[in-house]
């Protein structure tokens, strides 16, 4: 993929910006490497072999030059209330496709009321192609299907990683301030933090959930319309009540409910959520890349339905009630 369209990597030198780069490499593709620290990024360019640029995405005139040459700029440079606004506008000027692997509601809502200048642009601006959104994005579509247009969406995530990274965290942190919200009746709706919490069943047993002020909540509405949508992060069960091994597995949970109240629950299941994202991310890269859908997207709207299926380790159980 020498040849191909040429893409930057922005964030390369965080943690999973590094694990997107090599991932990128091993698929044979060679992303020009960017980001705000210039020994780094140099460092980083110069152990892969590949080229590099440096830039603050905080100035305009300069990002826009930067940006020359790209046909698509990839987004790991979190925290991304900060960066996706200003890289996924400066994307739409200069005609270059853009994606992320944020999950903030904040950065959702943002990215999407860019729909229609990305469409006239002629780009994609998809954020959320990393494990948190991709793991619930596609199977609340598919539920939502199976009962006919979900009224009620909820959608969950389970992490594991053998060794995680900052950015979970750090994306958490900067969301506390936002406090909670969910959607009802079409409309974003504050909740107040640490309530409405539920139990919900895993192949490992029931695990509490605690509603979280997401991606998934824009997502998740975008590709399904549902006016009621709420997202959940999952705690794992303690060790003394694991059935088998499912503790080393990653999860992502939909539930979809019908006008005449019937359900429809899919469970997506990989291993290493840190795996996952890069695979996925590199996946995104290529599809984008290969598509000629425009404006801004949801990871089940961009990409093509066996998208999750094809990244390795990957499995879905669909189930109508």
């Amino acid at each position: 993929m020498n040849d191909g369209p040429a893409w930057m990597l922005y964030g390369a030198t965080g943690y999973t910006g590094r694990l997107i780069a090599q991932h990128a490499l091993a698929r044979g593709h060679r992303p020009v490497l960017a980001g705000r620290n210039g020994s780094e990024v140099a460092a980083l360019a110069k152990q892969l072999g590949l080229a590099h640029r440096v830039f603050p995405v905080d100035e305009p005139v300069a990002l826009m030059s930067e940006l020359k040459g790209m046909d698509l700029v990839f987004n790991a440079g979190g925290p991304f209330l900060h960066t996706a606004t200003p890289l996924a506008e400066a994307c739409i000027a200069a005609g270059v496709n853009y994606l992320d692997i944020s999950n903030e509601l904040q950065v959702f809502t943002a990215l999407f009321d860019m729909d229609e200048r990305a469409k006239e642009a002629g780009v994609s601006v998809a954020p959320g192609v990393g494990f948190g959104v991709v793991a619930t994005n596609f199977i609340a579509a598919r539920v939502s299907e199976l009962v006919g247009g979900a009224q009620r969406l909820e959608v969950a995530s389970r992490v594991f990683s053998a060794q995680p990274g900052p950015g979970a965290g750090a994306t958490m942190q900067a969301n506390l301030p936002f406090g909670g919200w969910i959607r009802r009746d079409g409309s974003l709706v504050a909740q107040e933090l640490f309530t409405g919490i539920v139990t919900l069943d895993f192949p490992d047993g029931p695990c509490e959930a605690m509603p979280v002020p997401t991606g998934d909540l824009e997502a998740g509405y975008r590709v399904t319309g549902a006016p009621c949508v709420v997202a959940y992060a999952v705690s794992p069960p303690s060790a003394d009540k694991l059935l088998g091994s499912a503790l080393s597995r990653s999860f992502g949970w939909a539930r979809a409910t019908g006008a005449n109240g019937s359900t429809a629950t899919a469970l997506f299941e990989t291993g290493d959520s840190y795996n996952f994202t890069p695979a996925s991310s590199i996946r995104a890269v290529e599809e984008t890349l290969a598509s000629s859908r425009t404006g801004a997207l949801a990871p089940a709207d961009a990409f093509g339905a066996n998208f999750v299926a094809s990244i390795d380790d990957t499995s879905i159980s669909v189930n109508l009630e």
